[in-house]
């Protein structure tokens, strides 16, 4: 719907105390309609929507991009400008009804991981 109300729900990840992750979510109001109330003491969006009935979900096919850091992100992720993020943006349906149930971005810090591929 053109007019839905859409829901920014931002988790950064830590490990150590040390951030590596921004995981960014956008809902509608129109799927989860408790969405505005519920959000600031969520901690997990798949426990989330197990708990409103969608069971089996998953991602439709992400896109991987190699970006610099925003002066937000270089803020939050305490890196400079310097440092290579990767972005990983997908959509998250219910397996059953074919339904979006978010839209996610995810970056991470390059150097804070190893990759296996």
């Amino acid at each position: 719907m053109a007019d839905d109300k859409v829901f920014k729900i931002g988790r950064l990840r830590l490990m150590d105390d040390f951030p590596i992750a921004l995981h960014t979510s956008l809902v509608t109001k129109s799927t989860f309609p408790e969405i505005e109330k519920d959000g600031p003491d969520m901690a997990s969006m798949f426990q989330y929507y197990r708990q409103r009935g969608f069971v089996e979900f998953g991602s439709s096919t992400s896109t991987l991009n190699v970006v610099f850091p925003t002066l937000f992100e270089r803020d939050i992720l305490q890196c400079s400008s310097l440092i290579p993020l990767l972005q990983v943006e997908s959509l998250c349906r219910d397996k059953w009804s074919n339904q979006v149930l978010e839209h996610t971005v995810i970056i991470y810090r390059s150097d804070c991981f190893i990759y296996v591929i």
